[in-house]
Order: structure tokens, then sequence, then C-alpha cells
């Protein structure tokens, strides 16, 4: 049996991905964690088999959280289950050392695929997000400059949030966040809040809203 801990900051996407899972006898969900800090705790008191971890939460966010646990142990298996289905925000997950990447549309079947493909130690990614991988052109990517947490206030600011809106998400101060997005205007050669978003759409952090 694989033993999974999860890692949402919300506790109905845990229970809700948790009894998907379980209805598998191949899995057992030992724990759940609602931030990063909480699921470096539990993952060293429990070993599980796979953290399942989402991207967007207080704190040190999923992506710190994902080079912090690795740090410690190289040997961690980690699946990305987040809201983000950009190509480049997938590239930077597994660049960091997740292996395995899902959005939260996936199939139960993605789901069951993933865990176990990342327990035997292969690597992971949705169907739909590989093709979409495979689609880039590979190319130098600036945006490879920046640093993990630049990069999560990044992806947030080039989605419209306001450095107070991702204060308040990342649970930073609004000095700190600023800081951040000088830092970031600075290293892309950024002029305004226009050009940081169009960076993002060219080189696939963030997809261009549809129109319909």
């Amino acid at each position: 049996m694989i033993s999974v801990l999860f890692v949402d900051d919300h506790a109905m996407v845990r229970s809700g991905f948790r009894q998907l899972l379980e209805t598998s006898p191949q899995f057992h969900v030992v724990g759940e964690a609602a931030n990063g800090e909480e699921a470096f705790r539990l993952y060293f008191d429990l070993r599980p088999d796979v953290l399942l971890l989402d991207l967007l939460m207080p704190g040190e966010g999923g992506l710190a959280t994902i080079r912090r646990l690795l740090s410690r142990d190289a040997n961690i298996r980690i699946v990305v289950l987040s809201m983000f289905d950009e190509p480049g925000i997938v590239r930077r997950a597994m660049d960091v050392g997740a292996l395995g990447y899902l959005s939260k549309g996936a199939s139960l079947e993605e789901l069951t695929a993933a865990v176990l493909a990342v327990a035997d130690g292969h690597s992971y990614i949705e169907a739909r997000l590989a093709e979409q991988l495979q689609a880039v052109e590979l190319h130098v990517n600036p945006v490879d400059s920046l640093t993990t947490r630049e990069f999560e206030v990044f992806s947030m600011l080039a989605v419209g949030h306001s450095v107070q809106d991702v204060a308040r998400l990342l649970h930073l101060s609004t000095k700190t966040v600023g800081a951040h997005r000088t830092s970031i205007m600075k290293k892309l050669a950024l002029k305004n809040s226009a050009e940081l978003a169009r960076m993002a759409i060219i080189w696939n952090i963030v997809r261009v809203p549809s129109r319909i």
C-alpha cells in the first residue's frame, strides 16, 4: 500500500482528493497539512511514500517547500497538484525537484497513475500538460533568473493580483512583496505592470484569457 501526505491550504480540497484516492485499496492517506511548514514537519514524522502538494499556499509557498524538503532528503517523491497549468509553472516545479505534476482538473485515472509512477521513482506529468510543455519552444528564458520566491510573486502579479493581494495570500508584508517586485522588474528590465504581464504570456507563465 502506498502512503500519501496531502498538502493544501483548503480543508475541503484535501478531503475531496483524499476520498478520491482512497477509493483504491492501493493508497492510504497518512496525513494532511495546510502549509509548507506543517508539511515539512509531518513529512519527517510520517515518512509517506508520496507527498501530494499544492503550489499556492500561505507562508513559504509550494515551490520553496519543494526545495526545502529536497535539501534535507533528496529522495522525497513529490507530485504537484495545482490550479496552475501553464507550461512555465509546470517546468519550474519539475526543475526544482517535483517528480509529478497534475492540474486540479485531472481525472482520477491520472491522479492514480501519477501517484503510482512517482512512488516507483518515475516522473509523471498529466498528458494534457505534457503536450503543452512539449509545444513550448526551447529558448533561454529570462524568467529563470528569478529566485523561487520571486517567481511565485511574478506569477501572481502577472495574473492581476496587487502587491497587497500577494502579501495577504503568501502571508508576507507588503514591504517584502514590494521589494520582490522591484527586484523582478530590475532583473527582467521591465518598466511597468503591463510589460510584466506581457513577459509572463510570452514565456508561458500565464495564458491569454479567451475571448468568447
